[in-house]
């Protein structure tokens, strides 16, 4: 469980990013939480005090009932229980070939060598990137370096996973390739928060959500409540998905991926495109 209590923080004390956050995280049958919100809402900032590389000028954060601890021994325990992946993957990325990035926090942790290299045959299998160990970053395509940085964090067996912005930069393929692993993370157990501004995919995958806007949370619920409020999205800059416009504007039942509507009336799906066949 992660606990925000009346937090606030600032990047200097004449501007507050966060004001008065409080929320549980953790709940049963919330396993994917979505964080959403205009540009400049705080969501990133929010991240980065979740995983302690920015600490709140008042308030707590709780993991599991306890206060975050600032020391290194600390945010060494904090990062052993939630990672995070940066929207750019190259801000995380640190060494040339990509079995020597994944491999790069364990050996910080100093594991055993044959337990690193068991770790990241482990995920680079899970995440379908064995054809990838020994190649240079640099000719990894974005969705690539991606799976990647998610390898690198996934290799700590963390409880809890961050992704920011996950699908920004990808084609629709890479899309549905992210759709696909996120859903294979949450179906082996993993806890993950996202924040994303493409709200068709964040309606598909999330089961709870806060709506995020100067910096406090101005609604939270499941995707039928929160996506159902047209005009409080619309003051928030972002769209309704477009499956609750059919809902809404047409009449027909509030399907929750496009497979369930597609399905329903004869369709089939293509994972790739999105396209009905």
């Amino acid at each position: 469980m992660i606990e925000l209590k009346h937090l606030n923080f600032g990047y200097d004390k004449h501007h507050e990013i966060l004001h008065d956050i409080s929320l549980q995280l953790g709940q049963p049958d919330q396993n994917v939480i979505g964080l959403i919100g205009p540009n400049g809402s705080g969501k990133s900032t929010l991240f980065l005090n979740l995983v302690g590389i920015l600490k709140p000028q008042s308030g707590q954060i709780l993991i599991d009932g306890r206060p975050i601890k600032y020391s290194k021994h600390g945010l060494n325990e904090l990062r052993k229980k939630i990672g995070i992946v940066f929207q750019n993957s190259d801000q995380q990325i640190f060494y040339a070939i990509v079995k020597d990035d994944i491999a790069f926090a364990l050996h910080n942790l100093k594991l055993p060598q044959a337990e690193i290299e068991r770790r990241v045959d482990q995920v680079l299998k899970e995440l379908d990137i064995v054809h990838l160990k020994d190649q240079p970053i640099q000719y990894l395509s974005g969705g690539q370096k991606k799976r990647v940085a998610i390898a690198g964090i996934l290799v700590l067996r963390s409880e809890w996973i961050l992704l920011d912005e996950p699908t920004s930069g990808l084609d629709p393929d890479g899309r549905a390739r992210m759709l696909g692993l996120i859903k294979g993370l949450i179906g082996r157990g993993q806890k993950i928060i996202l924040s994303s501004h493409d709200m068709d995919f964040m309606y598909e995958i999330g089961d709870y959500f806060y709506l995020l806007n100067g910096g406090q949370i101005v609604k939270e619920g499941t995707k039928d409540k929160v996506f159902a409020d047209e005009d409080l999205l619309t003051q928030s800059k972002l769209e309704q998905p477009w499956l609750v416009k059919l809902h809404q504007r047409l009449g027909l039942p509030l399907y929750l991926t496009p497979d369930q509507l597609f399905q329903d009336h004869g369709g089939k799906t293509d994972l790739h495109t999105g396209l009905t066949r």
